[in-house]
């Protein structure tokens, strides 16, 4: 029907614009009606004479192509007429991030735009009323590029390259992924590498002309390709620096490392640890370039992975409940006991630091040396945010890595170099603190000569303020401060003190501040100290970054290894309670009352080589190999030259593994029966004792075999000390054990007990020597069988004892004779 008029044409329903109009029956009917003719139109071309022939394929490809290019020219000129906004671009894309990224954002941006919303109906105006729009035109579009920035940074076209060429596309969204997947793609890369060694040995048997498998000059080549493989997928092979070949390479590689190098590529759980360490840093690097790492979100890492770190933590309290340490004499100790009782235990640790960074006051005291505090900080392109808690235009996605590398060898690195090469001693502690944003900064404690602390503080100035000059201006103090101690505001402890507690123990910041009366609060976060010591921990686990460090000093593990040897003695009060040598008792003293100052003075001060302490640790192959059949060097002990090169003092006497705690005993009485006399005939007819564990007539037998298996002694007492040298460390325990056994055997001998290791049963003693039990073992020597001296009274009490070829014995009672018995097979049904 056509309408003359506009307003006669009917108009729509008010309130309905958006609803879907209901599809009538008239519809139905006529959308069938043109699928038949739709179905008989093509049911007309299949039967024309070209249909399925080569010129009729082409010509419906051709078609095909037109009716495409027709459809994308009116998309075009759709998109023309209606182009799309900024915002709907941006929104579009803000739907591709995973949900753990793209929830954060949209939660702030609701937040904002319902604010904004509640400011407008109050008839507020301003740029405050504007926030969302702002967020949403600018906020969004640079989070979603530096999110991009990020992404090329972890996952390059090399990278994306690497893993298409594997059938590892998960790699490219490796933060997406969950733990499961991850450990199933590090089967999967594991499986790959071992099939990629073998092309590999092949090509370096043909460069090599050596055909052996065992050549380690082939598996040293194989190792370069598969090394150069692994790199690309952004992992460091293992032991790469020291293995790679190439052209400066100024001493040849240790080829010995080969083989655990290769095994561990081939080891499934080894790609599991490096892709969880990838994937938990390329998570929280986005997080941080999204700007939620701040003062205003979640100060030094993400709540992601605060949540990841405390859930790690509660994993470690669990398995230290479970676990016991035992030795090879099968006593235990609780790991949770030994845990809180060294430095892994976070006061124990703050404890000890305090301790060292008080004798070096107390050294600088004595040598009259100065002492200043610094505060390094990274240029401000290694900054995500600003302090304000807005987006930083300069950052270009640097990660925390890089900004804790820069500090390590463009500043630190660079300094001490200049330092040492104008010979100008220094020495202190340098802690690593992060920024509200995450980005690491330094604060040092540095002890020198007056004369040296002008030169010394320029040159570190130099090296902090080289890179960017221009962003500094005439103030250098946002990168570079230094401050003189003042003797009248605190001691050097003092200025050191608070950040030694933010990065260990919140337990430092129990008392409230004199001043204000109050908790002391953290000015990177403005909340209470106590409460970001988590955060700064869990920041410095994730992104592996040394918190504290000693330079210019004595080695620590020199002292922990004295303070374990005061221990040891301490709990042997009848052994000797102090070392025979002057310098080595003086330098115990000093570390078992805890004087760090003593124990640096006695050991030749500071600012000397390591190579002239006195006192040095002292290593020794393990015995056992680890998983990568190895021999790790570990700590034995500690070595003193200067007192002789075999001057050895060993404070890990025993081997200590970890193993799971036994079931606790059931003390509950149940139902039972007791025995009445004397020892009684086993009810089974074998005897079923572990060989080892049979009974002789004799007990010294036993510790005369044992003293026999260990080398013979020299003829005389002055080849002692090199045959004890020459001891393997098995004979050196077995070797501690006799004597331990023999000297508690001696103790509780002189003093007239009884329950001593000698008066075990001897059941020549015990057991009368009757004339039938001596027929019984003659009738038993003459069958030929191979029997403990035991057995005979066992027959002789009515026992059937099983011989070792099968055969069964027993003693009739009425008559006296041996009975044998072959065993019979059982008849099968």
């Amino acid at each position: 029907m056509e309408f003359v008029r506009d307003w006669q044409k009917p108009r729509p329903a008010i309130g309905r614009e958006g609803l879907p109009v209901p599809e009538t029956a008239l519809d139905t009917i006529l959308k069938c009606y043109r699928a038949d003719e739709e179905r008989a139109l093509h049911a007309e071309e299949q039967g024309h004479p070209l249909a399925g022939t080569t010129i009729g394929n082409a010509i419906d490809k051709w078609e095909g192509a037109q009716e495409r290019q027709e459809e994308a020219i009116t998309l075009t000129q759709e998109a023309r007429r209606h182009p799309p906004t900024l915002i709907e671009e941006t929104l579009k894309e803000l739907d591709t991030l995973p949900k753990w990224l793209r929830l954060p954002l949209i939660k702030h941006l609701n937040f904002l735009r319902r604010k904004q919303e509640d400011e407008q109906q109050k008839g507020k105006r301003g740029k405050d009323t504007r926030k969302y729009e702002r967020f949403l035109k600018n906020g969004i579009p640079a989070r979603l590029r530096r999110i991009r920035e990020i992404n090329a940074r972890f996952a390059p076209l090399s990278f994306q390259a690497a893993a298409m060429r594997e059938s590892l596309e998960e790699l490219i969204t490796l933060p997406n992924l969950s733990r499961e997947r991850i450990q199933k793609i590090a089967v999967l890369l594991a499986s790959a590498v071992k099939m990629h060694l073998a092309d590999a040995m092949d090509k370096a048997r043909e460069i090599t002309g050596n055909d052996k498998d065992d050549n380690l000059n082939n598996w040293l080549i194989a190792y370069q390709y598969i090394g150069r493989r692994v790199l690309k997928l952004g992992i460091t092979p293992p032991y790469w620096s020291a293995l790679e070949l190439r052209p400066d390479r100024r001493s040849p590689p240790d080829v010995t490392l080969v083989p655990g190098a290769v095994l561990r590529l081939n080891d499934a759980e080894w790609w599991n640890k490096k892709l969880r360490q990838m994937h938990d840093v390329w998570r929280e690097e986005l997080l941080r370039a999204a700007g939620l790492v701040s003062r205003q979100t979640s100060v030094y890492v993400s709540r992601e992975a605060l949540a990841d770190f405390r859930e790690k933590q509660a994993r470690t309290r669990d398995f230290l409940k479970a676990h016991d340490v035992e030795n090879e004499d099968g006593e235990r100790i609780s790991l949770e006991d030994i845990y809180y009782a060294s430095t892994s235990n976070p006061h124990n640790r703050r404890n000890e630091m305090m301790a060292c960074v008080k004798g070096m006051e107390l050294i600088a005291q004595e040598r009259g040396d100065v002492a200043f505090f610094v505060t390094v900080t990274a240029p401000s392109r290694f900054h995500s945010v600003t302090d304000a808690g807005t987006l930083n235009p300069k950052y270009k996605g640097a990660t925390v890595k890089d900004a804790s590398d820069y500090l390590v060898y463009n500043f630190f690195a660079s300094a001490r170099k200049l330092i040492k090469k104008e010979k100008r001693g220094w020495y202190g502690i340098r802690t690593v603190e992060p920024h509200h944003d995450g980005t690491p900064h330094w604060h040092m404690l540095v002890f020198t000569s007056p004369e040296n602390e002008e030169r010394i503080t320029e040159i570190m100035c130099n090296a902090a303020i080289r890179e960017d000059r221009a962003e500094l201006g005439d103030d250098i103090t946002p990168r570079f401060k230094c401050e003189k101690i003042d003797p009248e505001k605190g001691t050097p402890t003092s200025y050191i003190a608070t950040y030694i507690g933010k990065g260990i123990d919140a337990a430092a910041f129990g008392d409230t501040d004199p001043k204000t009366g109050k908790p002391p609060v953290d000015h990177e976060s403005g909340k209470p100290m106590a409460d970001t010591v988590e955060n700064a921990v869990a920041w410095a686990r994730l992104h592996r970054i040394r918190q504290f460090q000693f330079f210019g000093l004595p080695s620590r593990q020199v002292w922990r290894e004295f303070r374990r040897l005061a221990g040891q003695m301490a709990r042997n009060p009848k052994g000797p309670q102090a070392l025979t040598n002057p310098k080595a008792d003086a330098l115990l003293v000093a570390a078992d009352t805890g004087c760090f100052a003593s124990y640096i003075m006695h050991q030749g001060g500071v600012l000397i080589p390591r190579s002239e302490y006195l006192a040095r640790t002292a290593y020794v192959t393990a015995e056992e190999p680890n998983n990568y059949s190895e021999f790790p060097e570990r700590i034995y002990g500690i070595r003193m030259p200067e007192l002789g090169e075999d001057f050895t003092l060993c404070t890990h006497p025993e081997e200590w593994k970890i193993v799971r705690k036994e079931p606790e005993p059931d003390n509950r009485t149940g139902e039972g029966f007791d025995l009445q006399g004397g020892p009684a005939a086993p009810w089974t007819r074998g005897n079923n004792c572990h060989p080892d564990e049979k009974t002789t007539n004799n007990s010294t037998q036993t510790g005369q075999s044992e003293w026999a298996k260990l080398p013979p002694l020299p003829p005389s007492s002055d080849g002692f000390v090199s045959w004890f040298k020459s001891l393997k460390r098995p004979d050196r325990k077995k070797l501690q054990r006799l004597l331990k056994k023999r000297t508690e055997e001696s103790r509780q001998n002189a003093s007239g007990g009884t329950d001593t290791p000698t008066d075990t049963i001897n059941l020549g003693v015990v057991l009368p020597e009757l004339p039938e039990i001596v027929q019984v073992r003659r009738d038993l020597e003459a069958l030929g069988a191979d029997f403990p001296e035991a057995m005979a009274h066992s027959v002789f009490m009515g026992a059937r004892v099983r011989l070792g070829d099968g055969r069964t014995v027993h003693r009739d009672e009425q008559t006296g004779r041996i009975t044998v018995t072959s065993l019979q097979p059982e008849a099968k049904p």
